[in-house]
């Protein structure tokens, strides 16, 4: 295995390990989420590798758009460039390889994914219960720490592929 593959996986590892302390709580956990964001790219395949750039759609505006904003530009998957696109819930999608959906619009998810209907896109959350709901990966807090699970059911039906690292550090994969 590559060098940069491993130190990769260190750095998720260590993403994920590392406990929020309580009183450092927003701005570090947004940090987090952000650097989760950006790892799950990294750790995931899409059938058809994605182009230049690399499109992160977020739809809204979200408490990490600040954290977000600093991962433009950052190369991702064989030196491809982050790109950050804001997209309302009825804007189109084409284009976007992820899409994170943040807690605050999860009264839009059901309407977003039916419109993704399988197409190859990351949909990544921080809103509890929602990869019940179809998303692919969700970030939650337990223990004041970090953690994510993973719908692989959802990420097969759009033909993406995980890690299988990845799904090791998940708190739980439905779908396996």
């Amino acid at each position: 295995m590559s060098r940069h593959v491993l130190h990769r996986l260190a750095a998720l590892a260590m993403a994920l390990l590392w406990p929020v302390a309580p009183a450092l709580a927003q701005v570090d956990e947004r940090a987090l989420k952000a650097a989760y964001l950006f790892n799950f790219i990294q750790f995931t395949q899409w059938p058809v590798p994605p182009e230049e750039p690399f499109r992160l759609c977020v739809l809204g505006r979200t408490p990490l758009d600040e954290h977000l904003a600093r991962l433009e530009g950052k190369p991702v998957l064989n030196g491809l460039h982050v790109s950050i696109r804001h997209v309302m819930p009825r804007d189109s999608l084409a284009g976007c390889h992820a899409l994170y959906v943040d807690d605050s619009q999860r009264q839009q998810v059901d309407e977003v994914l039916g419109r993704l209907a399988g197409a190859p896109v990351l949909t990544i959350t921080d809103g509890d219960g929602l990869a019940d709901r179809g998303m692919m990966i969700e970030i939650h807090k337990r223990d004041a720490r970090l953690g994510f699970e993973v719908n692989l059911k959802m990420a097969r039906r759009a033909n993406i592929n995980f890690s299988a690292r990845m799904l090791k550090l998940a708190s739980y994969v439905a779908g396996g």
